[in-house]
Order: C-alpha cells, then structure tokens, then sequence
C-alpha cells in the first residue's frame, strides 16, 4: 500500500509523508548517509522551507496565504493532485478518523473519501 501519513507534530515536521510499505522503510543515500525512504509534503511561505535531508525528498507547495492561515487549504488542490500523481491509495489521519465516517479500524481512509472530507473544510 501507498498512503500519505498526516503528521500532526509542531512544525517543522511537514504535514505528512508519503509512504510506500512495499518498499524498505530506510535507505543509503549514494554518500552512505541513512534517510528516510518517505516522501515528506510541507507548506507555507518561501521564507519557511528548508529541505530535510532525512527524507529521500520533499515536496513543497509554496503558499504565504496558507503561511498567513496556518493551515494547508489555499494549496489543498495542488496536494491532492500530487497525491494522486503520486500513485497515493490511502490516507493515514488518526485524529479525523475519530470525527468522520469511512475508515478503517486502523485509521485509513481511501484517498478520494479523505479528499472529499477535506474538500467540506474548503
């Protein structure tokens, strides 16, 4: 399974990453370095990124209106299309899973059921 784990941590530790449990949790980077075989998904103002080297990449969504509201819905749109470019089949999100219907005992949902709950925030 692909599926993108929302990180509810203080910033800066992204909004989430995208994982894929086929594949090995930690990797060597060609310089022998260990990291993190995620996908890590952040926002906000240019002033704001930094690239964490502890993931095998990061992906950014410049927004200072979403730096300015704190939260990612100007830049919503664009997540979930990477998402979905991404080959992303769930969403891990273990505090919504408490507030709204369809998932699973675990705290997934299905990709396009979490969009259309964030979509109601919109």
């Amino acid at each position: 399974m692909k599926y993108f784990s929302i990180d509810y941590r203080s910033p800066p530790s992204g909004m989430g990453q995208i994982i894929d449990a086929t594949q090995p949790e930690k990797i060597l980077r060609p310089n022998g370095q260990e990291c993190w075989n995620y996908i890590l998904v952040n926002y906000g103002s240019s002033d704001d990124f930094h690239w964490d080297s502890s993931y095998i990449g990061t992906k950014y969504f410049e927004s200072e209106q979403a730096a300015e509201e704190g939260w990612a819905g100007p830049v919503l749109p664009q997540i979930f299309q990477f998402l979905r470019d991404s080959k992303v089949t769930h969403v891990h999100d273990s505090e919504l899973s408490y507030e709204e219907e369809g998932a699973d005992e675990d705290g997934y949902f299905l990709l396009d059921r979490w969009i259309e709950i964030m979509n109601s925030y919109l």
